[in-house]
């Protein structure tokens, strides 16, 4: 039960972090808008875009656990 719980407690933290991106994201939109410097929003775009690709890559990284979790499962409780 507590690897379930560490697995929902991940894929929560997964989520506050997409919305999180998704947030600073459109807040970069508008500071270009307002006309912060270029530069300046460039570097604030790519640090969001590799965070984003780390979340990916968690993202990843949970599923493929929640699948090994799964067919463990299934290999000690046939049953069920």
């Amino acid at each position: 039960m507590g690897i379930i719980l560490q697995i929902a407690i991940g894929i929560c933290l997964i989520i506050v972090t997409g919305g999180l991106v998704n947030y600073l994201n459109s807040h970069s939109k508008r500071i270009k808008k307002n006309g912060i410097s270029s530069n300046r929003a460039e570097q604030f775009e790519d640090r969001l875009n590799n965070l984003e690709k780390r979340l990916t890559d968690i993202q990843d990284v949970m599923l493929s656990i929640d699948d090994k979790l799964a067919r463990q499962e299934k290999t000690q409780h046939p049953d069920v």
